[in-house]
């Protein structure tokens, strides 16, 4: 763990693109960072691996969250198979539309502290097992340590969030505020108002950062919404 820090750290983005490297199978890498029900993409390193992060954090499910809350890896080897297709009916078959076949997805924790996750994908059915494996949870190691470094580091600049962890926890209060503008707005509960923005940030393909940023803005507002979550989009194309 303590090599590869010091071989492509204190950078997270480039951890991660040697992590692509390293294994001549995975087409690409993305890390989410995760507290409770709640989960920010932190990284990806190309379109693709970005789609299959934010399908996981829109729908709900997939391995990067059942890997989270277990705190085990998960190693979808071929996300056809029936057991991954009934385990995220959702997920597995817009995962395999984006171009991507097996996701592995390992948990990102100190000790009993839950960081995030890292998800490793290949565009073909496969399996990830002895040595890589072994290598990816070294992988996955550093990237925590960097994280943690990271959010130390934002706390130490006194509010000063940069590019690193802090920004995502400055996004998350922004999705957590929409949540509960649009829980007063439709008298709901906060966890269907939750479901709610990710629902619409969907079906409208923005991310939920940009459709939460809206809301906050009060230039959306779910309680005039039509039936058809869409509805209206094209009017803030603009917003994206």
């Amino acid at each position: 763990m303590d090599r590869l820090v010091v071989a492509h750290g204190p950078d997270v983005d480039e951890l991660c693109r040697a992590c692509v490297a390293h294994f001549p199978d995975i087409r690409g890498v993305g890390v989410a960072v995760m507290a409770g029900a709640t989960q920010q993409v932190r990284y990806t390193t190309d379109t693709v691996s970005e789609r299959v992060e934010n399908l996981q954090l829109l729908l709900g499910e997939g391995p990067c969250r059942d890997a989270f809350d277990t705190g085990s890896p998960v190693l979808a080897d071929d996300l056809l198979a029936r057991a991954w297709r009934d385990r995220w009916p959702m997920f597995a078959g817009a995962a395999v539309q984006a171009g991507t076949r097996a996701v592995f997805a390992l948990p990102l924790r100190a000790g009993a502290l839950g960081v995030g996750v890292l998800d490793l994908y290949r565009d073909s059915p496969g399996l990830l097992a002895g040595q890589d494996l072994a290598d990816a949870l070294d992988f996955a190691d550093a990237v925590t340590d960097l994280l943690l470094a990271e959010a130390l580091s934002d706390e130490d600049r006194n509010g000063d969030h940069g590019g690193g962890a802090g920004s995502y926890l400055v996004q998350q209060a922004v999705v957590h505020q929409a949540t509960g503008m649009i829980s007063v707005q439709l008298e709901t509960g906060l966890e269907e108002a939750y479901a709610r923005l990710r629902a619409y940030a969907f079906a409208v393909a923005r991310t939920l950062e940009a459709v939460a940023d809206d809301v906050v803005a009060r230039r959306l507002r779910f309680d005039q919404l039509d039936d058809d979550p869409g509805s209206g989009a094209g009017d803030r194309d603009g917003t994206r």
